[in-house]
């Protein structure tokens, strides 16, 4: 029917622009504030524990062949002041797949008695990717950046990063790409490189105490910034109870609104978090995105 036709003609449109600006870049989770490693190397020992994480994150849900990014990060101490970590990140957005397999080290200096540390982090990563259209989804006319051929590539990055945390609060920069690895191929007379762009990270937050030790209140931030793309900064307000049950609201500057809730236990760590846009032409057709994480950590 119309209706389905448009929902069609919309994602292809959409899933398109998507893939000539962002495909070869980073994805980005709401849930920042709970796995810091997955967008900052010098944060894997920033939780004296050994974690195994699982995140996903459903784009435009409802839509077939919507975007779908989830990654498995795990971590563990060395010694007192060295952790090492790797992260698997899957990433689908037709007609493109990436897959990234990322290893990470960590170094941390304690800087007083209270537990406050400043940790320096590098990484190193191989990259999979594959560009697949489907024939019947190409336009009739003859295009050189289109072609029904499946095309494959491996690359090799690297990270930095450096990270300041206590109990009470944390604040990062990280650079991710930094070699700006190129695929080599590049469509004639085309002016873009065709390489992994650059991408700059900060993040921040502050947790403070409102009312007897068990209710909290933390402001936090994400700043990002990929070479010849626009920036984009998630404020994030959580409240706190015990420790262990919280409620976010958040706000992205792309016209995004974020809501999230979770609970942890000793063992055990699940949390939700669901956006919608206000700018974006899907949100009248689609059900949103939703993202869901599980943390399964033992302390050291």
């Amino acid at each position: 029917n119309n209706i389905k036709m448009k929902k069609n003609i919309i994602l292809f449109s959409c899933l398109f622009l998507v893939f000539a600006s962002t495909a070869q870049q980073e994805p980005a989770f709401s849930q920042y504030f709970l796995n810091p490693f997955v967008v900052n190397p010098a944060a894997t020992n920033s939780e004296n524990a050994k974690s195994l994480s699982i995140q996903t994150r459903q784009q435009w849900l409802g839509f077939e062949n919507a975007p779908l990014v989830s990654n498995i990060s795990y971590y563990q101490f060395l010694n007192n002041r060295s952790s090492l970590g790797g992260i698997l990140i899957y990433d689908k957005a037709y007609p493109s797949t990436n897959a990234e397999l990322q290893l990470n080290y960590s170094y941390r200096v304690p800087l007083d008695y209270d537990f406050s540390f400043l940790s320096f982090g590098i990484g190193a990563k191989a990259i999979y990717y594959n560009l697949d259209f489907n024939i019947q989804d190409l336009p009739t006319a003859n295009d050189n950046a289109l072609k029904a051929n499946s095309y494959d590539k491996i690359l090799a990055d690297a990270s930095f990063g450096i990270y300041l945390y206590s109990d009470d609060y944390f604040a990062g920069f990280s650079s991710s790409n930094l070699l700006e690895s190129s695929f080599k191929t590049s469509i004639p007379s085309s002016p873009y490189s065709n390489s992994e762009f650059r991408t700059y990270s900060a993040v921040g937050g502050y947790k403070l105490n409102v009312f007897n030790n068990d209710w909290y209140f933390e402001p936090s931030f994400l700043y990002r910034k990929t070479k010849y793309q626009s920036s984009t900064t998630d404020f994030t307000t959580r409240i706190i109870y015990l420790d262990n049950q919280w409620l976010a609201l958040g706000y992205r500057t792309n016209g995004t609104a974020v809501m999230s809730l979770g609970f942890t236990t000793n063992k055990f760590r699940i949390s939700y978090s669901y956006d919608h846009s206000f700018s974006s032409v899907l949100t009248q057709y689609s059900l949103g995105t939703h993202e869901l994480m599980l943390v399964f950590g033992l302390k050291n």
